[in-house]
């Protein structure tokens, strides 16, 4: 009598070994590619910032800009994320719907008083970036994904036998949490007509990821013993901690009364991320008996961001405030840094190939950001509009993949020294999620509306 207990040990060897392996190109660029800064203000003018900013977000989009603020200024930003995900896998439609609803950003801007000129200085915590996103799909495949399972008898003789096709699989997937920047900036006046600043962040993060996949033998096509399989499913649970510190440089010119422009360089920043993982595979067979193994772990790696510039104009008037500004990235300087000691490691050098996927296969990106504001005096309100235009870093990638959002909102005039701000902002896209189990590949229809609503207090 051949054992399944035995089968199925060989099992984790086929099945997992993909699954826990050492980070992937994807895993580097995910890391960094959903930055969207804050502020209210910010984010309803489509990210067009770099040339205006002047308030407290000042800190994150240009920090030179922090050296026009006169008055002692404390805000506060939440944000309520809605993300759908409409995925095709296979002729089948499944959407999955979630919310997310986090403190954006909290901190403090402090003029210090000087004879001439200005200097400033702001600190806080800030989110700027989101890894909250899911994905669920189900449907029936003839596509093979090649999985298979060898079986041991009492002999010590093998037979292989495929579970790979022409069953109903189901993945899902979801992520949650994002970057924090813990920033302290200052910016002093270098002249009457320009302002130079810096911002230091403690960078933190943490991302709770689940990805749960099952094959199903619905036909019962998979019926001789032992191969008499009816279900396979693995379940993997990822939690990465991030830290890092990054420092951005921002200088701003008044070109005129009602002109601006700014630039910033954001440095290279080595993050290191730890990671612990869990994972179980289960095998149920048509009898009804089942059998299951488990694993954990923990692996550690620093990756380092590249550089990015913005640059930005801002146009001022009494009651009209234009925008634009511009961010250059080039992703295929994205790495994982090997420490020396460790190149004896297969792991680490896995990662080696890998940064020479991320050469390969990413490009340098420009985003762009348009936004406008009208003043509403008799109101006390602002109105205000963006654009923002986002790039997939994938060379291979079409247009349907760029991200495009658009961006409204209004500010009321509480009292004079109160602000409310609520922003809105909303994004569709497509991309195609494909994985050792899925080969096939399910095409993701995205759907993202945020609301920020931020109060800030002038004294």
């Amino acid at each position: 009598m051949m054992s399944k207990n035995t089968f199925f040990q060989l099992i984790l060897i086929a099945g997992l070994a993909g699954l826990l392996q050492a980070q992937s190109a994807y895993d580097a660029i995910h890391k960094i590619d959903n930055e969207n800064g804050f502020g209210t203000r910010a984010l309803a003018m489509g990210g067009a910032y770099t040339g205006l900013a002047d308030d407290y977000s000042a800190l994150y989009w240009n920090p030179a800009g922090l050296g026009y603020i006169r008055n002692s200024q404390f805000s506060v930003e939440l944000s309520h994320l809605n993300f759908q995900n409409e995925a095709n896998y296979s002729g089948a439609f499944s959407i999955d719907n979630q919310t997310y609803t986090r403190l954006r950003s909290l901190g403090f801007v402090l003029p210090v008083p000087t004879a001439r000129g200005s200097c400033v200085i702001a600190f806080g915590y800030n989110k700027i970036s989101d890894f909250d996103e899911n994905l669920h799909f189900s449907g029936y495949s003839s596509v093979s994904n090649g999985i298979g399972f060898s079986f041991t008898d009492e002999n010590k003789e093998s037979e292989f036998y495929l579970f790979d096709k022409d069953v109903l699989r189901t993945e899902q997937i979801s992520s949650a949490g994002g970057l924090h920047h813990w920033s302290l900036a200052g910016a002093i006046a270098l002249s009457p007509q320009f302002m130079a600043g810096a911002t230091v962040a403690l960078i933190t993060g943490k991302e709770d990821y689940s990805f749960h996949f099952s094959q199903r033998d619905i036909n019962d096509l998979f019926n001789v013993y032992p191969g008499d399989i009816d279900q396979y499913e693995i379940n993997q649970y990822l939690i990465s901690n991030i830290r890092g510190l990054g420092i951005k440089l921002g200088g701003n010119l008044q070109l005129s009364r009602w002109l601006r422009l700014g630039g910033t360089i954001k440095l290279p920043t080595y993050l290191t991320v730890n990671e612990t993982y869990s994972s179980d595979d289960l095998i149920t067979f048509d009898d009804g008996s089942d059998d299951g193994v488990e694993d954990s772990g923990q692996w550690k790696y620093t990756l380092k961001t590249p550089y990015y510039f913005d640059g930005g104009i801002a146009f001022t008037g009494h009651f009209l405030t234009l925008s634009a500004s511009a961010r250059y990235r080039d992703w295929s300087q994205t790495q994982f840094s090997i420490p020396k000691n460790q190149l004896a490691d297969a792991d680490y050098r896995d990662l080696i190939i890998e940064n020479g996927i991320i050469r390969n296969d990413y490009r340098a990106t420009i985003e762009y950001h348009l936004g406008g504001e009208i003043k509403l005096p008799f109101f006390r309100t602002n109105l205000r509009g963006g654009y923002a235009y986002f790039p997939n870093p994938l060379l291979e990638s079409d247009k349907t993949q760029d991200k495009q959002i658009y961006t409204g909102g209004l500010s009321f005039t509480v009292d004079h020294n109160i602000n409310l701000d609520v922003t809105y902002l909303h994004s569709d896209w497509s991309r195609v999620s494909e994985d050792q189990f899925t080969p096939a590949g399910a095409l993701e229809n995205i759907s993202i509306s945020k609301i920020l609503i931020g109060l800030s207090y002038s004294f």
